[in-house]
């Protein structure tokens, strides 16, 4: 652990040229197809991350890159050293955090490759801003975009160490926390087995990043963890909806789309009484022709554990109880805050090709949108997300709000790791 510290802090001394002029690409790309890994739970926590292990280009020249090597060599060397000597869950997880420091000069390293690397420069550059992924980074050139994007997704990787090894930093505790006792024996040796694994079997073309993405991926899926993947890909979930896309005649109606937020039971019922009020405003409105589709929104929220989506049990309700076809009803089956309904219904919106000249029209309960449209949920959107996910927000009436959709919706989240 000391010699990668001192390789990276002496890496932080190097001096790195001024950054590069913004290059001239293209913004997000509805069109854009994302690379996969293999593992949807890594692929919308850490694109970054995928794109470097997936994109030959960019994994050769991370290859080549001495500093970025050396601090994989050393990972492996720590994987080796602390499955002899651990004896608690936290203690496997402390040498593959990264600090500030080895944050910072990572990050410094993939700058100056992308400075020198032609190919990998232009291969990047077809990822970072067409696919929207990194959206909140726009205005920045894609030297930087790579820089801050590298630095939010160590935190990411660290935050799941955290939360899964010592039940430590989870943005939701009482939702989010881990399945199991992190602290007992039990848990302690099913991480060990996870490390022995490593050192049986170490990753002949692993990066900088390696160890720490299969650990922190290897704690999900043991505390069950795999919200982010579930009823992936969303096209073909939502796929007889969006078949009706193109003949919508959009001048007829209002609003692009009716969201429902959800409110997950406290027991274990499919389906709160709440939610079913909320599904039956929401049917009364597009009867009224107010809009042509109606997003549900909810996740496996509550009670702890469910193995229930609030989204497709409101879509059931809808068409079972409401008379609302279910061609007509799209789901975010991902949502666990208020903050995400709206971020995520958004999302659909956006990579569909909805108008972005016309308001969404949200419902929900009176005390619920009292909420939304105070100064106490802006608070909460802006140190959960780092921004509004909406502009022009208005109370309509005691059960509905109108909002424009924004594009920042877009940036996937890797410190909400069930819903990034």
């Amino acid at each position: 652990m000391l010699f990668r510290k001192l390789l990276l802090y002496c890496a932080l001394a190097g001096t790195i040229p001024a950054a590069l002029q913004a290059q001239n690409q293209p913004s997000f790309d509805p069109a854009y197809q994302f690379v996969q890994s293999g593992n949807l739970v890594q692929d919308k926590n850490f694109y970054l991350l995928t794109l470097l292990e997936q994109e030959p280009t960019l994994h050769k020249a991370l290859e080549r890159n001495k500093i970025l090597q050396q601090v994989y060599k050393q990972q492996l060397k720590e994987v080796n050293t602390i499955t002899d000597s651990c004896k608690n869950a936290a203690c496997f997880a402390s040498p593959l955090l990264f600090d500030n420091n080895e944050i910072k000069a990572i990050g410094n390293a993939l700058e100056q490759v992308y400075k020198t690397q032609p190919a990998f420069r232009a291969t990047l550059q077809q990822h970072l801003k067409p696919s929207g992924a990194f959206m909140r980074y726009e205005s920045l050139p894609d030297e930087k975009i790579l820089e801050e994007r590298w630095r939010e997704e160590a935190n990411g990787l660290n935050y799941i160490l955290n939360a899964y090894t010592r039940n430590t930093g989870l943005r939701y505790p009482r939702i989010d926390s881990a399945m199991y006792n992190v602290h007992s024996d039990t848990y302690t040796q099913a991480v060990r087995d996870i490390l022995v694994t490593y050192k049986q079997h170490p990753d002949a073309s692993g990066l900088f990043f390696t160890p720490t993405l299969h650990l922190a991926m290897d704690l999900l899926q043991l505390n069950k963890k795999d919200h982010a993947a579930r009823h992936e890909p969303m096209a073909v979930t939502n796929q007889k909806t969006l078949a009706q896309l193109s003949s919508v005649q959009w001048d007829k109606f209002d609003y692009s789309a009716i969201l429902v937020l959800g409110a997950g039971p406290e027991d274990d019922a499919p389906i709160s009484v709440m939610n079913k009020l909320r599904c039956r405003t929401a049917a009364d409105i597009y009867q009224k022709n107010k809009a042509p589709f109606v997003i549900v929104s909810g996740g496996y929220v509550h009670p702890f554990g469910t193995k229930y989506s609030e989204a497709i049990e409101m879509k059931r309700f809808l068409a079972d109880s409401c008379n609302v076809p279910e061609t007509a009803i799209l789901v975010d089956p991902h949502a666990r805050h208020t903050t995400t309904n709206l971020r995520n219904a958004n999302r659909i919106l956006l990579r569909n090709g909805f108008p972005t000249d016309k308001k969404v029209l949200c419902t929900s309960s009176k005390a619920h949108l009292i909420y939304v449209a105070s100064v106490f949920f802006e608070k909460v959107c802006l140190k959960d997300m780092g921004y509004l996910p909406y502009r022009k927000l208005r109370q309509v009436d005691d059960l509905s709000i109108e909002y424009y959709p924004v594009a920042e919706s877009l940036h996937e989240d890797p410190l909400d790791p069930l819903d990034p």
